[in-house]
């Protein structure tokens, strides 16, 4: 995966900003489904928009999650999204049946998603408010199924305005017999993530 350069410094700082998100997100989600939770230390990276797609197999590849736009101190665009295989794991553990493909998630497929995902979306804007102290307000978020490369373009085209640099932190989930994984992202609108560390002190 390539990523932008990123010192330690700012590594540490975007790990505990997931820490801090995974923290609260974990007995949230064990209390909404009844399924004990173990989340691993999540991995971070600073990246350009053009190299969001690598996050999975190919740009052609599905993901699924909720989009949300970001006001306050620090605008931008917020997802959370899952690959089409851990999606799976969701649903087959959720509701315990998936879907064939795109053409076959229906409301109750979306909802599952909608729940887990704004859960983590939350909780990981919670954790920067926290660190930065910075007033973030989630507007309510929209559902997304389509190829990595699509979702990603709909993302820029609401916050890049010549932005190009992203905050991402993959979270891998443990459940009993099962692992899946999910991705935070964080497109500011305007500026740079050089607002978010000058935040934290960095």
């Amino acid at each position: 995966m390539m990523t932008t350069e990123m010192s330690a410094l700012r590594a540490d700082a975007l790990r505990e900003i997931g820490n801090i998100g995974l923290g609260g997100a974990v007995t949230a989600l064990s209390d909404l489904t009844g399924v004990l939770f173990q989340l691993e230390v999540p991995r971070v990276h600073e990246m350009d928009t053009t190299h969001l797609p690598n996050l999975c197999d190919s740009p052609e590849c599905l993901v699924v999650g909720t989009i949300s736009r970001v006001e306050g101190d620090w605008p931008g665009e917020a997802a959370f999204l899952f690959p089409w295989e851990s999606a799976e794991v969701l649903w087959e553990m959720l509701v315990q049946m998936k879907p064939a493909g795109l053409e076959e998630v229906n409301e109750l497929y979306q909802s599952v998603i909608n729940e887990v995902s704004n859960i983590m979306l939350g909780n990981y804007l919670i954790a920067i408010s926290q660190m930065t102290g910075f007033k973030l307000d989630m507007e309510p978020p929209a559902f997304a199924a389509d190829m990595a490369m699509a979702v990603v373009s709909s993302i820029m085209t609401e916050a890049l305005y010549g932005q190009r640099e992203l905050i991402a932190i993959e979270t891998r989930f443990q459940v009993p017999e099962r692992s899946f994984q999910g991705f935070f992202f964080y497109l500011p609108e305007t500026g740079s993530l050089d607002r978010l560390f000058s935040a934290l002190g960095i």
